[in-house]
């Protein structure tokens, strides 16, 4: 029998009118979606309008203590398309009530027993954040949602290929928890909401209603993904546990799937205790089964512990080291080893900087398998964010110490010299350390606000252990038919040539090369961009090549950005770029890097052109500028 309910409305003067609690067929709370779930309903299950699955959405926003409102639409809703099926759990009580083939109500938290009046916990949270700034300086290539419009830290807190699909978890302290997208091809991205979210947890005596803490996505034995993370602050510690805890104790937590779609997650799975004598959100990596059929989880600190407890902290950060048979329920035992890797120095390019690093590491990963790797997959990479974008290309074996290629140039270094930081890898199978396969760099761009995901990198190492990098190929279907140009400047006579190479776009590829023989050039050169909005020089200049990082090379950048130019020495030059309206993604010889943002005067101002190649330094330096005006990808209205 349906459950159908109404809105029980004002029928005379003075009379309250009451908040439909449902489920109710033919209404939507609509908007204030935090959680997303597709389904696949059978036939078998489209008696009355899908009501069996419709009560199924709402156990689900029974049991969320976070969930004011649901809305389920069935197959065949018409509003989305094809695959239209959801279940939508809300962060508060919409405003309105829509009429639409949905179902819809609210729980018994959403309202007083009256139903007369919405509860402070369910009341309408501000809307959704805009991009800031002009329409036309707006990214659509670009993922971005709305969230990450919000000041806070949003670090990619998790990343993961399951399955075919790429997860994509970025932190959203401001909206309750992690902003969770997905895509089948790394390039088109869809809000899943955020599942990933605060909710009250008491475990042994410790109190915390937060945002979860950066954290990682796996896969366990049972090949059941699992998100982790520690709280990121809470009110009391687990003294039941240990009594002296401080009220930062808390442990390392799971959260696993409950669906394929991973926007349903479980109740909290502890994991192991944390002790440490300052507060610290412990940033892990994503727990590996390495060689040795053991589980490993490693964790961020600094190196100050067991010595001096206190910060600047000498000894640099810390990545420590812990193993159990089993990532978790029967046969888990985490048993602490000796740290894995600690340090306070970091490399650009050929100059070390020791003492750089006094403080904790921040958003670690760990990763291995990488192709390329002249060791077959056994070499390994570390990466925080401490310090700038670093990374450590070295050797583990099971549970014993990373030990980086200091030697090697370009083995150590930082993976963006601009906006990108906090990122994470995904691509192919989920464990990233000890399968061989993909790995695919993404990371938060723009800082507080507003913030997006970068775009997707490839990752792979040279014969030298450097660790390169390149757009994923799947970018080239943005590509226009018909809007291909290139020109090309083999010598100074044609110099001119390149002032009007071609008229651009807002959403442009661009590809560069650039040759010299003899000494370096004398005066900077390179592609201009967005009407000169932003300039992607290479400056091989005397103050430049006498620089430590260089040591008689060259130095590239993007406006305030810059880095050096790799490998040292080197007089080819190769520059990769895509524009997206404000920002501008480079690579430079498919080693240094760096997300910058353009100040745009105007829409129209989008010509592209080669600089610095008039020869009247008496260098010749041949360049070749190719560039695909592209589709819009991502960001097609308001997104949770």
């Amino acid at each position: 029998m349906m459950r159908v309910r109404v809105l029980v409305a004002s029928l005379a003067v003075g009379s309250v009118a009451t908040y439909d609690m449902g489920p109710t067929y033919g209404k939507d709370y609509s908007g204030m979606d935090y959680n997303v779930t597709v389904w696949n309903s059978g036939p078998d299950r489209a008696a009355n309008n899908y009501e069996e699955s419709a009560m199924e959405c709402e156990g689900y926003c029974l049991i969320d203590p976070k969930c004011c409102a649901w809305t389920y639409c069935p197959p065949n809703s018409g509003d989305v398309g094809a695959n239209d099926e959801r279940c939508c759990l809300k962060e508060s009580v919409p405003p309105t009530e829509a009429s639409t083939g949905h179902w819809t109500g609210l729980p018994p938290r959403a309202t007083d027993p009256t139903h007369t009046t919405v509860t402070a916990t369910c009341v309408a949270k501000s809307p959704p954040s805009p991009y800031p700034g002009l329409n036309f300086t707006h990214p659509r290539i670009h993922q971005s949602p709305d969230c990450l419009h919000k000041e806070g830290w949003h670090d990619m807190a998790g990343a993961l290929t399951y399955k075919g699909s790429h997860h994509a978890f970025q932190g959203c302290p401001a909206s309750g928890g992690w902003s969770h997208s997905t895509s089948e091809d790394l390039v088109h991205w869809t809000n899943q909401g955020r599942g990933v979210h605060e909710i009250q947890e008491s475990y042994e005596g410790m109190s915390s209603l937060v945002t979860p803490c950066s954290g990682f996505v796996t896969v366990d034995d049972n090949g059941v993904p699992c998100a982790g993370f520690r709280q990121c602050g809470s009110s009391q510690g687990t003294t039941g546990l240990n009594p002296a805890a401080h009220t930062w104790d808390v442990p390392m937590e799971l959260r696993c799937a409950q669906n394929e779609n991973l926007t349903q997650w479980s109740d909290p799975i502890w994991m192991y205790p944390v002790y440490y004598y300052r507060a610290l959100p412990y940033d892990p990596v994503r727990p590996w089964k390495d060689y040795d059929g053991k589980w490993y989880s490693s964790w961020s600190t600094d190196g100050c512990n067991s010595t001096t407890k206190k910060v600047p902290c000498a000894a640099g950060g810390q990545l420590e080291l812990l193993t159990s048979p089993v990532l978790r329920g029967a046969g888990t035992n985490w048993v602490q080893l000796d740290a894995m890797f600690t340090t306070n120095m970091t490399k650009s390019g050929a100059a070390t900087a020791p003492g750089a690093i006094t403080r904790e590491f921040v958003t670690s990963g760990y990763f291995g398998g990488i192709p390329g790797d002249p060791d077959g997959g056994t070499t390994r990479v570390v990466t925080q964010n401490n310090a700038g974008p670093t990374f450590w290309v070295g050797k583990q074996a099971n549970g014993s110490e990373f030990i980086p290629f200091w030697d090697k140039i370009g083995a150590v270094g930082h993976y963006d010299y601009g906006s990108l930081t906090m990122a994470r890898t995904l691509g192919s199978d989920p464990n990233q350390v000890a399968v061989n396969g993909r790995r695919v760099l993404i990371g938060w761009i723009g800082g507080g606000s507003p913030a997006s995901q970068s775009l997707a990198r490839d990752l792979t190492l040279s014969a030298e252990y450097e660790l390169l990098q390149q757009f994923v190929p799947e970018l080239q279907m943005l590509r226009i038919p018909g809007s291909f140009s290139t020109v090309a400047v083999p010598t100074p006579a044609k110099a001119e040539a390149a002032a009007v190479a071609t008229k651009g776009s807002l959403q442009l590829e661009v590809f560069a090369s650039f040759t010299w023989t003899g000494p370096n050039p004398t005066k900077p050169f390179g592609v201009t961009v967005l009407g000169g909005a932003a300039n992607l020089t290479v400056d091989c200049t005397a103050d430049v090549a006498s620089a430590p990082k260089a040591q008689g090379g060259c130095q590239v950048g993007v406006m305030k950005s810059s880095g050096p130019l790799m490998p040292i020495g080197t007089k080819t030059v190769t520059v990769h770029a895509f524009v997206d309206h404000s920002i501008v993604e480079t690579i430079f010889n498919n080693r240094t890097a760096m997300v910058t943002y353009a100040v745009l005067q105007d829409e129209t101002a989008t010509s592209v052109a080669l600089f610095g190649l008039d020869g009247l330094d008496g260098t010749v330096v041949t360049g070749q500028l190719t560039t695909w005006q592209l589709k819009e990808a991502n960001n097609f209205g308001p997104q949770p």
